[in-house]
């Protein structure tokens, strides 16, 4: 499970509105403009996990931030557009910030096994609140469901390519499908349970989990 970090908007998806697209895609490419986009990210990150989504509004966040209300609507159409940042900035610390997925170095079983659990014991969660609030809001919230959607199949197609280098037979793609689906679940199951009981996965479950993955790894790649 992963969201809500640092840096800068890209595009999140392909069916995002006119607005969202508006609001995550810099109009002003300047080191100032980015500090700027920057600062208010961050006072909504702080804002969202102390008051909730709902009960922070553009005013709060401008008086975090020190940027003008009418500053932050020009870099960012709605507090939609703010969150989708945050969840896009967390995707590409986690996706693009290590050697696995950005292709830099040559790919083996171990480096995927750590990549995955890493992956699975939520390793770099940043705010508990903050990701707690957002999941939450999505249910009531299209555009937010909608940008998590396309998130979760950012994450699906990146352990798909993970798995793959270990098993590249075609014929084992639904498999690895399924497989791929049965991290996601497991990750989403850590993340509930360390929010509910606030400590870390015990090692034995994490390594037992990892066990499965194993066992199914080793059958899918078997010869036959």
């Amino acid at each position: 499970m992963l969201l809500l970090r640092r840096e800068q908007i890209v595009n999140t998806s392909k069916k995002m509105t006119s607005d969202d697209r508006m609001a995550t895609v810099p109009r002003d490419r300047s080191g100032k403009a980015n500090a700027r986009r920057a600062k208010i990210v961050q006072a909504a990150r702080e804002l969202f996990a102390e008051h909730g989504f709902h009960a922070t509004g553009m005013a709060r966040i401008s008086e975090r931030s020190g940027v003008l209300v009418g500053q932050i609507y020009r870099d960012f159409a709605n507090k939609e557009a703010i969150v989708a940042a945050l969840a896009e900035q967390d995707l590409a610390d986690f996706l693009g910030g290590d050697e696995l997925c950005a292709g830099r170095c040559a790919i083996d079983r171990v480096a995927v096994r750590a990549w995955i659990e890493r992956f699975i014991t939520c390793a770099d969660m940043p705010d508990e609140r903050l990701v707690s609030e957002i999941i939450a809001e999505t249910a009531r919230n299209p555009r937010l469901a909608e940008i998590f959607r396309s998130l979760d199949e950012r994450l699906r197609e990146r352990l798909m390519e993970a798995l793959r280098t270990i098993v590249p037979d075609a014929r084992a793609i639904e498999s690895l499908r399924c497989l791929a689906e049965s991290i996601l679940v497991v990750s989403a199951g850590v993340f509930q349970r360390r929010l509910v009981k606030n400590r870390e996965t015990p090692p034995a479950v994490v390594a037992m989990l990892m066990d499965f993955i194993d066992r199914e790894l080793d059958r899918l790649g078997a010869p036959g």
